[in-house]
């Protein structure tokens, strides 16, 4: 889910990026609505992911808090599944 979540926020904030630097034909293109929106959506399900793999792990609050988090900072949500991946292999 963190790939996912963190591709749709990349390819966003690319997006929002573009829509300000180019000229208006090519900032209002037709997907840069629905993307945000999808990204919201993926969002709230990686959110519900993340609290269920906290409870399954037993993780404190500010750790899930990080990893939530996590997923509002373009390319964040990678390190963070990086960072739980190797924690999880120890």
């Amino acid at each position: 889910m963190a790939f996912i979540v963190g591709s749709a926020l990349a390819l966003a904030t690319i997006a929002l990026i573009v829509r300000h630097t180019t000229n208006p034909g090519i900032a209002h293109s037709p997907w840069y609505g629905p993307l945000w929106i999808a990204h919201g959506w993926l969002y709230m399900v990686y959110l519900v992911a993340t609290f269920n793999l906290s409870v399954k792990r037993r993780w404190d609050l500010g750790k899930m808090a990080v990893v939530m988090l996590a997923g509002t900072i373009p390319l964040m949500s990678f390190v963070a599944e990086n960072r739980l991946a190797k924690e999880s292999l120890t």
